[in-house]
C-alpha cells in the first residue's frame, strides 16, 4: 500500500503525529564518472578549477540539499538535522563516489534527505567541472542504510555465524549451547535474518552431519588456513561485494541493538564497523560489520602470517563503538559462566 495515497487516491503527506521521536539515521551513494581531461586538474586530494575547489564545493552543496529536502520534494516532512556528514573519494578511472550520511532525532526517517545530499553533490561536481569538458556520466544513486525506524536497512549485506571447534572447557560445541531453548548459533541466524538477504554458517567439512545445523547454509573454511579468518576470508570471497556482519557463537547476550548499531554506523569508506573492547579497548573482530573493502586487506595479512583479526583490525581504518546501553559482548568459556548467563538470559538481564 502506498502511504502517500489517501482514502480518495489524493496525494497526502504521512501523518506521523502519532509517532514518537526516535534516533535515525541514513547512508546513501551517489556516483559520477569524470573524463580524462580532468586529470589533469586532480591536486591529491581534490581537483582545483577557476570556480574554485570541487569536492570542497560539493561538500557544501549536499549539506545544503539535506536541509531543503521537504522544499524539492513534495510530500516529504521538514526534518531537524542534527548531523551531515559527506565523504568522497576518487578512484584510479576517475569515477568518483560521494556518500552522505544523515542523522536526526525525529517521528520520521530521513533517507531522502541523504539521497537528496549525495545526487546534488554529483550534480554541483557536473556543474563545477563542465567548463572543462561536459563528457560526464552521473551513475548510480542508492540507499545504503538506514536505522531507527521499524525496518532497519543495509544492502547487500549477509551474516556469517564463526562456529569454531570443540571447546576443551566446556566440552562441547560452543554454536549448539542452547541459551534460549535452541542451539546458540539457531538463535543468532535468527536475529541476523531481519538484517541480512543471507546467513551462513561456518564449518569444516563434515562439521556438523547429525547435529541441528547440519540441514543450515553452510559456508566450508578454507581447507588451507585455520582460526576465525579461515571462515572470514570464505565468506569475503563467496561474495566479495557483499557487506559481511560476523557474530561469533560464544557471545550469549548478543541482541538487535548491537545488529542496528553496526548498521548505523556503516561507513562504506572504513573496513568495518566493530566495537570496543571493554578491558583493552580494541575493536572486537567477532561482532562486526565487514565493509567490501575487507577482503584484500584479510587476504593480505593472512599471507603475510598475520592469523590474528585482533591484529589486522588494529592496522586499518576502523569505526569502533562503545559498548553502552544494551550491548553487551562478553563471551563464555566456562560451564560457570554458562550457568550465570543462563539465569541473567532467563531474568531477561544481560549486563
Amino acid at each position: 500500500m502506498l502511504t502517500h495515497i489517501d482514502k480518495s487516491n489524493l496525494p497526502s503527506m504521512v501523518d506521523v503525529s502519532e509517532k514518537e521521536n526516535s534516533i535515525r539515521v541514513a547512508s546513501a551513494i551517489s556516483s559520477i564518472q569524470l573524463p580524462e581531461q580532468m586529470r589533469d586538474y586532480f591536486t591529491g586530494d581534490d581537483f582545483k578549477l577557476k570556480k574554485g575547489p570541487v569536492f570542497q564545493t560539493a561538500i557544501i552543496a549536499a549539506t545544503m540539499a539535506v536541509k531543503k529536502t521537504h522544499e524539492t520534494i513534495p510530500l516529504c516532512h521538514q526534518v531537524p538535522i542534527e548531523s551531515c556528514k559527506v565523504n568522497i573519494e576518487v578512484n584510479d578511472d576517475l569515477r568518483v563516489d560521494v556518500t552522505c550520511k544523515v542523522r536526526t532525532s525525529y517521528k520520521t526517517g530521513i533517507e531522502m534527505e541523504a539521497l537528496h545530499g549525495a545526487m546534488v553533490a554529483c550534480l554541483t561536481i557536473y556543474d563545477m567541472c563542465k567548463a572543462v569538458s561536459h563528457n560526464m556520466v552521473i551513475g548510480e544513486t542508492k540507499l545504503l542504510s538506514k536505522s531507527g525506524g521499524k525496518s532497519p536497512v543495509l544492502n547487500n549485506v549477509k551474516g556469517l555465524i564463526l562456529t569454531g571447534g570443540k571447546s576443551s572447557r566446556m566440552n562441547r560445541d560452543k554454536a549448539l549451547i542452547e541459551y534460549k531453548n535452541r542451539p546458540h548459533a539457531l538463535y543468532l541466524k535468527s536475529l541476523l535474518v531481519k538484517y541480512c538477504d543471507e546467513v551462513f554458517i561456518s564449518s569444516r567439512k563434515g562439521q556438523w552431519d547429525g547435529t541441528p545445523l547440519e540441514r543450515e547454509k553452510l559456508l566450508f573454511d578454507d581447507e588451507k588456513m585455520t582460526g576465525p579468518m579461515a571462515g572470514m576470508i570464505a565468506a569475503f570471497n563467496r561474495d566479495p561485494n557483499a557487506n559481511w556482519i560476523v557474530i561469533a557463537c560464544d557471545l550469549p547476550y548478543i541482541n538487535e541493538s548491537a545488529i542496528e548499531a553496526l548498521i548505523e554506523n556503516y561507513d562504506p569508506s572504513k573496513v568495518a564497523v566493530s566495537f570496543k573492547n571493554k578491558e583493552k579497548g580494541f575493536a572486537e573482530p567477532l561482532c562486526t560489520l565487514y565493509t567490501n573493502k575487507a577482503r584484500e586487506v584479510f587476504e593480505k595479512a593472512y599471507l603475510e602470517d598475520t592469523r590474528c583479526p585482533v591484529k589486522v583490525l588494529k592496522s586499518v581504518e576502523t569505526i569502533a563503538l562503545e559498548q553502552r546501553g544494551k550491548i553487551n559482548l562478553s563471551n563464555i568459556n566456562t560451564p560457570t559462566e554458562y550457568q550465570e548467563a543462563k539465569e541473567l538470559l532467563a531474568k531477561g538481564e544481560s549486563i
